[in-house]
């Protein structure tokens, strides 16, 4: 099965003149077999397999901001965006929050950290309650100073396979963004030291950052951040990385 990857509007271009627009073209063929973003993707390497996609933050926790553009919106639609390319290839999805809402049990009692503390746990009980396969969660990242950017992945220093399924969606981050020379990176998180499957937090971009934060907005430029993940993730499941996944797992369970 092939995934086709997001178009690019062309709209824009029709008042081109014509002389110009054959260059374009010419150009255009040369460079598409360069272009990585237009690769179609073999996706049978997901198939039944089970999915977690965690749009990060939601509710009365809304994550980084930058004016009126939220970190818990931009999750959510890029989420969805990768369930759908997900479900496509016939992997199994479970989306952990469809709505602007968090996870913390309802009526719930104490205070805001506590709140975002059971929402936390909350998100961890439903992935291992699954018995998922993979377990991806979307934020953005921020900084006090506007200059950082970049997409960038983390996973937990323990797990060599959610080693290999951060650093697959890294170069895709790197291959179809072509904005990014970050490198995948391990971290202390809470939801990625607790989960019991592969498990990586995919910060797609800096919501500090104007020019990223105008891209993060921009619904094809989310196409394009889904479709790296997406890619990214069936990229990990190849036989090769496979093979390695059944050795770091056998690590992994010598290591208990």
């Amino acid at each position: 099965m092939y995934i086709k990857p997001p178009e690019v509007n062309l709209e824009k271009k029709k008042s081109i003149a014509m002389a110009l627009f054959l260059f374009v073209v010419l150009c255009g063929v040369i460079a598409f077999s360069e272009n990585a973003a237009q690769q179609p993707v073999l996706a049978y390497g997901i198939a039944s397999k089970i999915i977690v996609v965690d749009p990060g933050h939601g509710g009365f926790d809304p994550g980084a901001w930058r004016g009126s553009l939220l970190e818990k919106d931009i999750t959510l639609q890029i989420s969805k965006k990768l369930q759908a390319y997900l479900s496509e290839a016939g992997a199994v999805v479970i989306l952990l929050r469809e709505k602007d809402e968090d996870l913390a049990p309802a009526p719930f009692k104490g205070s805001v950290r506590e709140r975002k503390r059971s929402d936390l746990a909350a998100r961890v009980e439903s992935a291992n309650k699954s018995k998922a396969d993979i377990y991806v969660s979307i934020h953005t990242n921020a900084d006090t100073s506007p200059r950082w950017s970049g997409a960038q992945t983390f996973y937990n220093s323990k797990s060599d396979a959610s080693k290999i399924l951060a650093e697959a969606i890294q170069e895709e981050f790197i291959r179809v963004l072509g904005n990014t020379k970050r490198k995948a990176k391990t971290g202390n998180y809470y939801i990625i030291d607790k989960t019991e499957m592969p498990a990586v937090i995919a910060e797609v971009g800096f919501i500090s950052n104007p020019v990223e934060a105008r891209l993060l907005s921009d619904d094809e430029y989310q196409e394009r951040i889904a479709y790296a993940i997406f890619s990214g993730i069936i990229k990990s499941q190849s036989s090769e990385t496979l093979e390695k996944e059944k050795i770091a797992r056998v690590k992994e369970l010598h290591k208990l």
